[in-house]
């Protein structure tokens, strides 16, 4: 990998943690405050033990991924292009998985975990989960996406080596051909 790729590497890592960590909390809280409170919901307890960890626990997923991506592809060298087109799945699957890895986490901050405890989230709640309108959920579904394309198909568009960087998507027309 060139330098100019490793730094591309790191500038995706420092940014998707700002992202997850920093600024996706200030969105919620002040540009889609509407569309997340529900009835009873404090948003900001929601976000504090809801949303953030399971965009921390997606965020530990990309990063594993990522390092499997590279693991596999730094040690495996391509002979024909049929192997490339044979990653190209691979890819996908990883991505794909993420998705509803980042689905199945939402899910089980919101609703699981407060269920299978038998405890409400809500102070003087009845229900055991954040009530969250569909709107909501729509919303966290496609940050989850947002979230992937950030911190999966970004990092390996820029820094995937040698022939593995025409398997991301888009790599041959953002970066060029050989």
């Amino acid at each position: 990998m060139r330098p100019r790729e490793w730094i591309s590497l790191l500038v995706c890592v420092i940014a998707g943690l700002l992202w997850v960590f920093l600024a996706q909390n200030v969105l919620f809280l002040n540009v889609f405050a509407g569309w997340l409170v529900g009835p009873g919901l404090d948003l900001q307890d929601y976000l504090q033990t809801g949303s953030s960890p399971s965009f921390t626990v997606l965020w530990l997923g990309c990063l594993t991924a990522l390092l499997i991506w590279y693991s596999v592809t730094f040690r495996r060298s391509t002979r024909s292009s049929a192997e490339v087109r044979q990653m190209r799945g691979r890819w996908w699957l990883a991505a794909l998985l993420l998705v509803l890895f980042g689905w199945l986490a939402q899910l089980h901050f919101t609703v699981f975990k407060w269920q299978v405890t038998g405890t409400s989230p809500l102070e003087g709640g009845g229900v055991n989960y954040y009530p969250l309108p569909l709107m909501g959920w729509i919303l966290l579904l496609l940050f989850v996406v947002l979230d992937v394309a950030l911190l999966f198909w970004l990092p390996t568009l820029l820094a995937s080596p040698k022939s593995h960087r025409f398997v991301v998507p888009g790599a041959a027309s953002l970066k060029g051909g050989r």
